[in-house]
């Protein structure tokens, strides 16, 4: 007992020098079950106007700290980790610093382990994952204190991770497929095929390959609704699972409700490879659901490039939740490489084939995303993604139909999608003859239809690339209740807001919709001016609209309101009927971004807001 307690007293002064000395950052505890102990916000005090305060950069990193009572040598100390502990953070989107906190001396010294990992310890020891643990020795001239060349080292690492986390997020990396192996296909075919097959499920495929939805929907349902648990029903979980499109992100959840309890069923029966696959439909489902988030944050980084949607604390709060969303991407991209890992060290080679394609459709989507998104920089989308291959040299090796089909499919739209148009259409005509050979009506018009879409626009990018965001969103008012839906606040404008309980949430949305394009209001006359402020709600929607709207004439006065539109009927009233300057802006004219800033950024304006917000 008493030495326990020594050990938690020696722990809590670690963490007690650690949070003094890291003052001037923000440090939150981190719950986690791999050694994490700290989560570190960098902060600046550039551009803060009271000197006490800082501002968070959005820059984090993670701290594993270690406490020792004393070292014997005077030139490093360290510390032994888990080889775990040591794989899940080079999984990490962040940094992760070991901290070793010298009772002794009551110092603390940091060293990265990714650069570690990356630097020393892999060059000197090739075969340290097959260790339960690894020594990390720290120079004592590493101190936490060094605050520079701790955030550089930090800053470095960041950029180290980002470049080594591809846009594909490494989905196979590491992962190979010699042709010597396909040999391996023909032995295994027969039975592996024959294996997904029960009378009941064999009558639901014939339903699809016909068309008949409805009465392959009942087939499957009778055996994956059952309470009988054999294999039969794991494949027809899998069948439940194919019927879905994971880009639909309502579709993708079901997939992963059925893939774990595909997962789960598996494991029961031992049943090893479906288990495999089932954790990659998982997965890939989980992750189609976090491309869609990035799609919502595609679309709101298109609007806050707009005059009056542009929120200042956009960029923190984008970047905090881009993080928490690569977090969980890798995560899910861990297990699944491996699983494909396990398939191919077991000779499981049919179905790492049957996995392929579902990842590959992913992979394209998230080119397309990355493609699409104007905060994304540009260079290494068309890069080959390795499974992409894989799957076109295994498609040569397959002698089974319907495998062939999807991985030439899937690697066909993953070439349009990287702007490969030949080379796509050459594989989608190979799957239209599959569909045709295997007599499935459905694929063969889908194949059919992709193959038309290609011919008549090669470039799958050329309606969006035209460089004036305001092609996707031209009309503001579209765009802020658009912004709104996809974060779950639904706005209908057509109701009558009078009627019915008074929700504080859903005026303020009102409003920001109602209120989110100003150019009506600057065609009114050129001596108008108007400023958004946006509060917390409209900040955190990144709506800038939803808020406090200011209008001010030099020839008159001012007002602020949260309803422009009622507002301006007010201030019309008061300030420009019979008002000798009033100057209506002509037809031709056109609102720009300059416009926007210039007249903001007027210092008899801002001087005005000034002082409204000093009665407040």
């Amino acid at each position: 007992m008493t030495k326990r307690s020594d050990n938690q007293r020696l722990d809590k002064r670690g963490e007690a020098h650690l949070n003094l000395q890291f003052e001037q950052y923000v440090v939150n505890a981190y719950e986690n079950d791999f050694g994490i102990d700290f989560e570190v916000n960098l902060t600046t005090e550039d551009n803060v106007e009271d000197e006490d305060l800082q501002r968070v950069t959005g820059e984090h990193f993670f701290i594993q700290l270690k406490s020792s009572e004393g070292f014997d040598s005077d030139d490093s100390v360290f510390t032994d980790l888990k080889t775990t502990h040591i794989q899940q953070y080079l999984d990490q989107p962040l940094p992760v610093v070991l901290a070793i906190y010298d009772d002794e001396h009551e110092e603390i010294y940091w060293r990265i382990v990714q650069e570690f990992v990356w630097d020393q310890l892999s060059q000197e020891n090739e075969s340290w994952r097959e260790q339960k643990t690894v020594r990390i020795r720290i120079p004592r001239s590493q101190k936490l204190t060094d605050y520079d060349r701790l955030e550089t080292a930090i800053q470095r690492t960041q950029n180290r991770i980002i470049r080594s986390q591809s846009r594909d997020l490494s989905l196979g990396e590491g992962l190979s497929f010699s042709p010597d192996d396909f040999t391996e296909l023909e032995r295994q075919r027969e039975n592996d095929r024959l294996s997904y097959r029960g009378l009941t499920l064999l009558k639901a495929r014939q339903h699809l390959k016909r068309g008949d939805f409805d009465q392959a929907e009942q087939s499957i349902s009778e055996i994956s609704e059952s309470d009988h648990d054999d294999q039969a029903k794991v494949k027809a979980l899998f069948m439940e699972m194919m019927r879905r499109n994971p880009a639909h992100a309502d579709e993708a959840l079901e997939i992963v409700e059925y893939a774990q309890k595909a997962e789960e069923l598996a494991q029961e029966l031992d049943l090893e490879v479906d288990e495999l696959i089932a954790t990659v439909h998982k997965h890939v489902a989980g992750l189609f659901v976090i491309l869609e988030k990035r799609e919502e944050m595609m679309f709101t980084d298109a609007v806050q490039s707009l005059d009056g949607f542009g929120v200042s604390d956009y960029d923190l709060l984008r970047d905090m939740e881009s993080r928490d969303l690569l977090i969980g991407e890798m995560r899910a991209v861990g297990a699944i490489n491996r699983a494909l890992a396990t398939l191919l060290e077991n000779d499981y080679y049919y179905e790492y084939a049957v996995s392929l394609s579902p990842i590959i459709d992913y992979l394209s989507n998230r080119v397309m995303v990355n493609t699409l998104s104007p905060k994304e920089e540009s260079g290494g989308d068309n890069e080959l993604n390795p499974l992409v291959d894989q799957a076109v040299q295994l498609a040569d090796y397959i002698p089974e139909p319907e495998t062939e089909f999807n991985l030439r499919k899937s690697a066909a739209i993953y070439y349009y999608h990287t702007n490969n148009p030949d080379t796509a259409k050459e594989l989608l005509k190979d799957a239209r003859d599959l569909a045709e050979e295997i007599d499935d009506h459905v694929l063969v018009e889908d194949t059919k239809e992709l193959l038309q879409r290609i011919e008549d626009q090669p470039d799958p990018y050329e309606h969006s690339d035209n460089g004036d965001d305001r092609d996707s969103v031209k009309d503001r008012e579209e765009a802020a209740k658009q912004i709104l839906e996809l974060q779950g606040i639904d706005v209908d404008l057509d109701s009558d807001s009078d009627t019915g309980e008074y929700d504080p949430m859903e005026t303020a949305a009102r409003l920001g919709i109602e209120d989110a394009d100003p150019e009506r209001y600057y065609r009114h006359c050129e001596h108008l001016h108007l400023a958004y402020s946006p509060s917390y709600f409209g900040r955190l929607t990144g709506v800038g609209s939803i808020g406090t709207k200011t209008l001010w004439c030099e020839h008159g006065g001012g007002m602020s309101s949260t309803s422009l539109t009622r507002m301006f009927s007010a201030f019309q009233e008061e300030y420009c009927e019979g008002c000798e300057y009033h100057c209506p802006r002509p037809e031709d004219w056109e609102f720009t971004d300059e416009f926007a800033d210039q007249q903001v950024n007027d210092p008899e304006f801002q001087e005005f807001i000034e002082a409204r917000d000093g009665k407040y």
